[in-house]
């Protein structure tokens, strides 16, 4: 945990808030050029006191967001802000390709398609694309978060990880849900089954009452397991028989697409 999570974790009060809201003003005042900048024209740029900027600016040094040089005694934005950026605009670039796919999807099969990221215990919905057909929408949009242990799409992005990585989120899960983790381990451990069997895994009435997912894991150039893509839909509409047999070759196919062209554009 850097001093940023640590402040955010331990305030009670909102001055963390507040700080973060403050560091996040600093940094944006090194657009559009990232510029060396001293605290004082920091504090000019931000109408933030100078004092206050230097206690900010050291934080951000020592977690990654900031570089600092002692002979210009000015800063300039570190690696962490530019791999933010970089995360940024490539989940901008994949929500693109990914969202004409999946509405044809979700169109064809009547149906909720979804495009997640793993953050903590939770999987955040990048992009949703509900059929236009549908009756009952499932309750999610984009920035919705999912459980990670209970939803096909989270019980895909366990399954494409590596034995280390696995067991040490597997580990985190058991901490965070001691009172189900004797249900949850032997269903997931299935889901971990099924995805290195058939790079799918389907997840029946567990995330929501009544409703069938399943879910693939889409890998980019920089990261493996980056991003999951579910479909779900009301069980009473479809078995698990028909998502295995049926939207696992679709779902399987859009996979095949988006690593395509992610891979064709980072060449």
């Amino acid at each position: 945990m850097n001093q940023i999570e640590s402040c955010l974790s331990t305030d009670s009060s909102g001055t963390g808030v507040r700080v973060l809201a403050r560091g996040l003003t600093i940094l944006h005042a090194f657009e559009p050029d990232n510029a060396w900048r001293s605290n004082a024209e920091l504090s000019a740029l931000t109408n933030v006191p100078k004092p206050t900027v230097s206690r900010i600016t050291a934080t951000l040094t020592d977690a990654g967001y900031l570089i600092y040089s002692p002979e210009k005694a000015q800063y300039k934005l570190g690696p962490a802000v530019l791999a933010l950026g970089y995360l940024a605009a490539s989940i901008c670039e994949l929500t693109m390709q990914a969202r004409p796919l999946m509405q044809e999807l979700a169109d064809e099969q009547n149906g909720s398609i979804v495009l997640a990221s793993l953050d903590g215990l939770s999987m955040v919905c990048q992009e949703v694309c509900h059929g236009r057909g549908m009756l009952f929408a499932l309750r999610v949009h984009p920035g919705s978060r999912l459980s990670l242990s209970r939803s096909a799409l989270g019980r895909a992005l366990i399954g494409a990880m590596a034995e280390q990585e696995r067991s040490k989120l597997l580990a985190a899960i058991a901490q965070a849900h001691p009172e189900h983790w004797q249900t949850l381990e032997p269903e997931i451990q299935a889901s971990v089954r099924q995805m290195q069997m058939h790079n799918y895994c389907i997840a029946s009435g567990t995330l929501e009452t009544g409703t069938n997912g399943i879910a693939v894991v889409i890998d980019t150039p920089e990261q493996p397991h980056a991003y999951a893509l579910g479909f779900a839909v009301p069980a009473n509409q479809v078995t698990g028989e028909y998502l295995a047999s049926t939207v696992a070759p679709r779902l399987l196919e859009i996979k095949r697409r988006l690593e395509h062209d992610l891979a064709r554009r980072s060449t």
